[in-house]
């Protein structure tokens, strides 16, 4: 609830996920409502949602909205009042003024002498006093501050007496603290237990509200959800949170119709974005459905009726066999929890209905279906409880997206493809524009299990549209928020499993090139602009200046992922244009210096890509040996100091989404860390079939999928492509050169922590190679191989072997060099007679 400046902030009504024992979070914050049908791989980090993992229980999940949408959504409000429940706080001293306290709101236009005179009256301890003080204010600021200070001396009968006053002056001059007034008259008259006085007044506040009298407290809509309160009264009296939150029979006795207008004053709240309405209605859904005749009564009301079955498919899981309703966990980690985060039958055979759900049903079927109230979410419950045919028959009543989203299901559960992909295709029509009956999110996760269905049926290109457009539209919606900061946009997984595994890599960059365009690059002169704004402010990198001017977008990453695949194949010219322009601030590359600071990085995607290029030409088809050599060695550098970068698998084994940092969370690729009693499989197809089980897999996806798997199939499997250059380098070089040690030394390096490899490359110097002074920690304390030198070897070798056999036979030696200079002296003989005889001829 809202408090106006007469009062102390009162406590709001709080959430009540569920009756009984309170709900456990699994490893997920309380407030996310909307998961969708996915696995969150583990716990840790924010491991994005994946749809694949579990493609049989991502098509048979219930189809349902998130509560928090559904509550917001119960009434259309017939008036632009929004509630602000995040100003009129009470601000600590010594803070720097906030706009939105309670403080700057009262000040509002106030100016010295006034300004300080409603600090006095503030002071004041009672409200004769205050009202003394005030003599420079307004007559209804005056007024309203006295009777403030009333009501919190307590003095109830001043306070009401100059709160009525403020009402009773001409409207201009009331208009300042008129819905301030009204507000507090209401809340006077509920503390005395004077209902129809304090409906009146709050129903007052909101009138005066919409004809113009200044809310900034976003009283009017406030009024809402104390007018609701006014209602929950019991034999007993006034029924509170606790009340409803520890099962109390405080509600028993509340009046049904009652009852029912309190649901519909919080409702009218909540869909003028309340928050604590939402937790209102949160509190008397979860209480109502632990109590069949309580909800039994409440159904006859549509917005009850609506309510009730909004929570029943968003806040209530359903049983495991012998399990008691108590049982019913959030947990969204779990394999078979629905997109509400908590177990959903229909996922499971393992799972049995909810007695709630099943008796809420029970209850709507009785009452007859002409009188139920939105029938394609009583159509997802009759599907989540097994009632199938009750589940087709309201479906097909309504023509919204959420009730072809069932109709979809059901053409599933029947094994009717091509109905189902009908179905799916008519609910995802107004994507992502979609009609009422689906929440943003829930449209996003349409077109993902869209693309489940599709991926099934072998459209390999059209189910990765499917599932960029969810990722897109994900990736808007959660832009600026920690989900889109660390988690990555919603789907996007999926997208990158499909697009890095599945499709060719002509199939994709065909794609790309028609549909992920880059978005557009902040300017230097508007980056520079932001910097000197931010300065000061802890937040003056250009690098996060510019995202915050241009967030990287899923068609961004995409073409990323391209680009490194592109490279991967040796099409390093055809990879340049996709990764990002060099001088584009967003993505320079964060790393950590000696210290362990994270500092920008000088080198840039696209150049180090080319550089990598020009390296593998050299060492491939340069002329002379050690330019070959060099060519290698340089490759393999940049193959492992960027490889990640350039070259790196998004998902396994690289983990490039993560940076490297993780080892998993991803993609399909978890066979490759099997448990010691399921040992990884040793070839491609074998690993295949251990990570796509069940039948909507098709043959071809498999044989894709270990087609494009990593060569060599090693974590990080740049490094290893980094060794196998270092050793090709080797190759090129005089095997007694220093320049050969030295390769082969980083090219252990690259390896170390893979012994098998890196023992191969060693053994290779200790048996052709010559001893060099780094040698005895070979693979840790590396030198820059000497190209030059090397260059220079062959030589320098053939000079060094000729002296020391002269040495070894000096008799011989001087005998062949005796014979040497008397050949060419007779040589020079022979040659000078003749050129005289040829003179004489001629």
């Amino acid at each position: 609830m809202k408090c106006s400046a007469a009062a102390p902030r009162a406590t709001g009504q709080r959430s009540l996920p569920r009756l009984g024992r309170m709900t456990k979070i699994a490893c997920a914050a309380s407030s996310l409502l909307v998961l969708g049908a996915a696995t969150v791989v583990a716990c840790g980090p924010d491991f994005p949602l994946q749809l694949l993992d579990d493609r049989a229980g991502t098509l048979s999940n219930t189809p349902a909205n998130s509560f928090a949408w559904e509550a917001a959504h119960l009434v259309t409000p017939a008036d632009k009042l929004q509630a602000d429940e995040r100003s009129g706080y009470e601000q600590a001293a010594g803070q720097p003024d906030d706009p939105r306290s309670l403080r700057m709101i009262e000040k509002g236009q106030l100016e010295g002498a006034q300004w300080a005179a409603l600090q006095a009256m503030r002071a004041a301890s009672d409200g004769e006093s205050a009202y003394a003080a005030g003599a420079a204010l307004p007559p209804a600021i005056r007024l309203y501050t006295a009777g403030a200070q009333d009501f919190r001396a307590h003095a109830l009968t001043a306070a009401r007496q100059r709160f009525e006053a403020v009402l009773a002056l001409p409207p201009q001059q009331a208009s300042e603290r008129a819905v301030w007034a009204a507000f507090m008259l209401g809340r006077l008259h509920a503390i005395e237990e004077r209902r129809a006085e304090a409906i009146a007044s709050f129903t007052k506040a909101r009138a005066l509200a919409l004809g113009g009298a200044p809310d900034p407290l976003g009283l009017a809509v406030a009024s809402y959800g104390e007018q609701a309160r006014l209602m929950l009264v019991g034999e007993n009296g006034p029924c509170n949170w606790s009340d409803f939150n520890e099962g109390r029979d405080c509600g028993m006795t509340i009046p049904p119709a009652d009852f029912k207008q309190a649901i519909r004053l919080y409702a009218e709240q909540a869909a003028r974005g309340s928050y604590n309405a939402q937790d209102s209605l949160t509190a008397l859904a979860s209480w109502s459905l632990g109590h069949a005749d309580i909800s039994a009564a409440l159904i006859d009301d549509p917005v009850a009726q609506r309510l009730l079955v909004a929570y029943a498919l968003a806040r209530v899981g359903d049983m495991a066999e012998g399990s008691g309703n108590g049982d019913s966990y959030y947990d969204p980690s779990a394999p078979n929890s629905g997109s509400s985060g908590y177990p959903d039958a229909a996922r499971s055979a393992k799972l049995k209905p909810n007695t709630i759900l099943v008796t809420l049903v029970d209850a709507l079927k009785r009452r007859g279906l002409e009188k139920i109230e939105g029938a394609d979410r009583v159509a997802a419950l009759a599907y989540r409880t097994g009632r199938y045919d009750l589940a087709a028959t309201l479906a097909n009543r309504q023509e919204t997206a959420l009730s072809w989203w069932v109709r979809a299901k059901l053409a599933l559960r029947r094994g009717d493809t091509a109905a189902a992909v009908q179905a799916y295709a008519r609910a995802a029509q107004g994507f992502p524009r979609n009609d009422a009956s689906l929440d943003p999110s829930n449209a996003n996760l349409l077109m993902g299990e869209q693309g489940v269905l599709t991926l099934s049926r072998g459209q390999y290109v059209e189910a990765l549209a499917q599932f960029h457009r969810a990722a897109s539209e994900s990736e808007r919606q959660s832009r600026g928020t920690y989900y889109n900061y660390f988690g990555g946009a919603g789907y996007a997984s999926d997208l990158s499993y499909v697009a890095e595994r599945v499709l060719t890599t002509d199939e994709l960059k065909t794609y790309v090139d028609a549909h992920a365009p880059a978005s557009p690059m902040p300017t230097p002169e508007a980056v520079a602009k932001a910097v000197q704004k931010e300065e000061g402010q802890g937040r003056s990198s250009p690098h996060w200046v510019a995202l915050g001017l241009s967030p990287v977008t899923v068609e961004d990453n995409l073409r990323q992922l391209l680009a490194r695949r592109l490279v991967r194949e040796g099409r390093v010219e055809e990879a340049l244009p996709y990764f990002p322009d060099d001088r584009d601030e967003r993505f320079a590359q964060i790393i950590s210096d000696a210290e362990g600071r994270e500092v920008l990085a000088t080198w840039h995607l696209r150049a180090k890509a080319r550089e990598y290029g020009q390296a593998l030409e050299r060492g491939q088809h340069a002329w002379r040996a050690n330019s070959r050599a060099q060519g290698w060695y340089e490759a393999a550098v940049i193959a492992r100091r960027q490889g990640m970068e350039i070259m790196g698998y998004e998902q396994g084994p690289d983990f490039t989404v993560f940076s490297g940092s993780l080892p998993g969370g991803v993609g399909r690729g978890m066979g490759m860390y099997a448990s010691p009693d399921r040992p990884r499989p040793d070839n491609a197809q074998a690993r295949a079939q251990a990570d796509l089980p069940g039948p909507l897999v098709t043959d071809d996806e498999r044989q894709r999928y270990a087609a494009s798997e990593a060569k060599p199939y090693k974590r990080f499997h740049y490094r290893y492509i980094a060794a196998d250059y270092a050793m090709k380098a080797a190759d090129a070089l005089p095997a007694r050169s220093q320049a050969f040690a030295a390769v082969l030394c980083q090219g252990v390096n690259f390896v170390y922590d893979d012994q098998p490899a890196a023992r191969q490359l060693y053994r290779r110097y200790v048996r052709e190679g010559a001893a060099v002074p780094f040698s005895a920690n070979f693979g840790q304390n590396c030198v820059e191989p000497d190209f030059a030198a090397a260059a220079r070897f062959p030589y320098v070798q053939a000079w060094r072997s000729t002296r020391r056999w002269v040495a070894q036979h000096r008799a011989l030696s001087a005998a062949l060099l005796l014979a040497a200079v008397a050949g060419a002296g007779l040589g020079v003989a022979q040659w000078r007679r003749r050129q005289c005889a040829a003179k004489t001829v001629a």
